[in-house]
């Protein structure tokens, strides 16, 4: 369809941009019918050609830093600053769209829920004095950046809808660049056998499910040139680069030694290829697929036979602590250790005395009576481990410890999400309550090691509800642009294993919001469904 601000000379049908495999035969007749009348805006002719430039460059440093912690200004949140600027200066329009859309309806709501929430465990029911309502509001606004930046992204996206594989490029190169830079070379031995786990300045964890991620857009963007069929010399050299590309981000993935960005990884891609099969009405993959799969298959086996040392150490500690589960001894309760000491007889007054020698000065007897009243006194229930089981290594022990150490985490959240269900404790305060909890950790943990849990535990149920409102509208989006015809099934596909990627390493993790370069990937994907959004309603208002 054509319009005033969108010349039909110009005007394109998503699938000729999106990434992903393209449909044909009966699936892309399906999928011409339902988008038979919507097509995709080009430039609009009311956004000048700088203010354009401008916010696309923002987008373009805003991914390719997306998984980088490079330090100095290099930060991806300074682009979303930028492209609130350029929404500034584009007038009114940007922001009639938005308010129009339920996802941004929903993200302010949340947002304005988050600000009341961080008074109430501020001023109503404060679990620490020591975090006040600064403190919460400022860990709070996490959050509320993650929700503004991707609709300022899914905005001027919905613009240029052709730069969302472009972005997704800059985004991969960003990861690897960084791998490169950080990757500890002098070491590297130590790294392929599993001795030393690099974090490139990023934690471990979140390393292995932005490699996990990145790995995935990789796949999926060596799959759609295959299928775009440029000339053959630029097909096989830009083919060739993302194979190298995956095999760099299944690199940083292996090396990470995250076993939850693993597990997120090895489940999410056969439930896309299952769900992508199904909707193509099980008639599988065309022919044309095997080839950039087979490469994806071969490449993934060999790195994973090189990796075998890396895959043992962490795979067999995990059996190991199946096998020694039982050795790990449970918090004792003072009613048995009362129980066990009326076991043992009370020495005598003369126990411990020599015959003939003088009685201890005062002060000394004032000393061990208080010592004897401290070892009487009910003790805290500790989880404590056993002693080193034979044939366990040192690493397999400090494991053992850091599963034990989860389970009473869980616990603690689950307590604690018990006591204040509705409303929560507070964003900031999780770090309080680990630490009043006086686990017997040896290291400080700053959350629960599940995503689900903090979230429960720091904004309540009522948040967590919002939270989840936010995420099915923008998914919503994703499925009601997919039905127009504005997106291929596999680029449905493509965004849900990026997004299942996430939502199953954050079950092991908390890794959602603490850090920018963990947001910023997921301003990416939320903005690309916002702009969809928006594509549909201006297509359906005009057609």
């Amino acid at each position: 369809m054509t319009g005033p601000d969108m010349p039909a000379s110009t005007s394109t049908a998503v699938n000729d941009y999106a990434p992903g495999i393209p449909q044909s035969g009966e699936a892309g007749s399906r999928t011409r019918r339902r988008g038979a009348r919507l097509r995709l805006p080009d430039l609009p002719l009311d956004v000048p050609g700088w203010l354009m430039r401008l916010a696309m460059a923002a987008m373009a440093f805003m991914a390719f830093f997306s998984m980088t912690n490079f330090g100095w200004q290099l930060r991806p949140e300074h682009g979303g600053y930028m492209l609130l600027v350029a929404l500034l200066m584009a007038g009114v329009r940007p922001w009639r769209e938005l308010a129009a859309q339920p996802a941004a309806q929903a993200v302010l709501v949340f947002s304005g829920f988050l600000v009341l929430q961080a008074a109430y465990v501020t001023w109503v029911e404060p679990a620490d004095p020591a975090w006040g309502f600064p403190e919460q509001l400022t860990t709070a606004s996490k959050l509320v950046r993650l929700g503004a930046f991707s609709c300022f992204l899914g905005w001027w996206l919905s613009l240029v809808p052709r730069a969302i594989p472009y972005l997704f490029v800059l985004m991969v190169l960003g990861l690897l660049s960084s791998v490169l830079i950080f990757m500890p070379w002098t070491d590297l031995a130590a790294v392929i056998d599993g001795q030393l786990r690099p974090s490139f300045r990023i934690p471990e964890n979140l390393a292995g499910q932005l490699a996990a991620v990145a790995g995935w857009l990789a796949v999926c963007m060596m799959a759609a040139l295959w299928f775009r069929r440029p000339t053959r010399e630029r097909r096989a050299t830009l083919i060739a680069g993302f194979l190298v590309a995956y095999l760099g981000c299944l690199c940083a993935l292996l090396i990470s030694q995250s076993r939850g960005a693993w597990l997120a990884f090895a489940v999410t891609l056969p439930i896309v290829a299952v769900g992508l099969w199904w909707m193509r009405g099980g008639r599988g993959f065309s022919t044309k697929a095997w080839p950039p799969l087979l490469m994806v298959v071969v490449t993934t086996a060999v790195l994973l036979f090189g990796g075998r040392d890396i895959l043992s150490v962490r795979l067999s500690t995990a059996t190991r602590l199946l096998d020694v589960e039982s050795t790990t001894v449970p918090a004792v309760d003072a009613p048995a250790q009362a129980k066990q000491a009326s076991l043992v007889p009370a020495p005598s007054p003369a126990a411990g005395k020599v015959v003939g020698a003088p009685s201890a000065p005062p002060a000394e007897q004032a000393i061990a009576s208080t010592a004897n009243e401290a070892i009487q006194a009910p003790v805290k229930p500790v989880a404590q481990v056993a002693p080193t089981p034979p044939g366990l290594a040192q690493s397999d022990v400090v494991a053992i410890k850091a599963v034990s150490v989860r389970m009473q985490l869980y616990e603690l959240g689950m307590e604690k999400w018990h006591e204040r269900p509705w409303l929560g404790w507070g964003m900031r305060t999780t770090h309080t309550l680990i630490e009043k909890a006086r686990f017997d950790t040896g290291v400080p943990h700053v959350h629960l090691h599940n995503a689900y849990l903090d979230t429960l535990v720091g904004i309540g149920l009522v948040g967590a509800t919002l939270l989840m409102l936010v995420f099915a509208l923008l998914m919503r989006e994703l499925v009601l642009a997919w039905r127009a015809g504005l997106l291929t099934t596999a680029t449905l596909w493509v965004f849900g294993g990026c997004f299942g990627i996430v939502l199953v390493a954050n079950a092991f993790d908390s890794l959602l919001w603490r850090f920018e370069y963990s947001r910023a990937p997921l301003e990416i994907l939320f903005g690309c469904c916002i702009a969809y959004g928006l594509i549909r309603r201006r297509a359906t208002a005009k057609s």
